[in-house]
């Protein structure tokens, strides 16, 4: 019984991850949060609307965000992969460019 929830869940990871290599690397918020549910730590790049771009874990992009957003200092545009943990990710998971 345990084995196939954690293959479940293992494929739901698997899954989110190659949905947001299919879409160029861009995240959506759902998909931010749950990469910070299971790996707090892989790096996404923050683009603001006016101030320079952030590259901090996914547990610091979240709490960011909601801050510089509540302070109305900026909003958030995009976040998104950089194109070398992109590369790198594809490689692990054997997906074709």
């Amino acid at each position: 019984m345990f084995d196939i929830f954690h293959t479940i869940s293992y494929s739901v990871y698997m899954k989110t991850l190659k949905d947001i290599l299919s879409n160029f690397g861009y995240i959506t918020k759902a998909q931010l949060a749950e990469i910070n549910e299971h790996f707090p730590h892989m790096k996404v790049v923050i683009k603001w609307g006016g101030l320079p771009r952030e590259r901090v874990p996914a547990w610091q992009a979240i709490e960011t965000i909601e801050r510089v957003e509540r302070e109305n200092i900026d909003y958030c545009r995009e976040v998104f992969l950089w194109s070398q943990d992109c590369d790198n990710l594809r490689k692990a998971l054997h997906i074709a460019d």
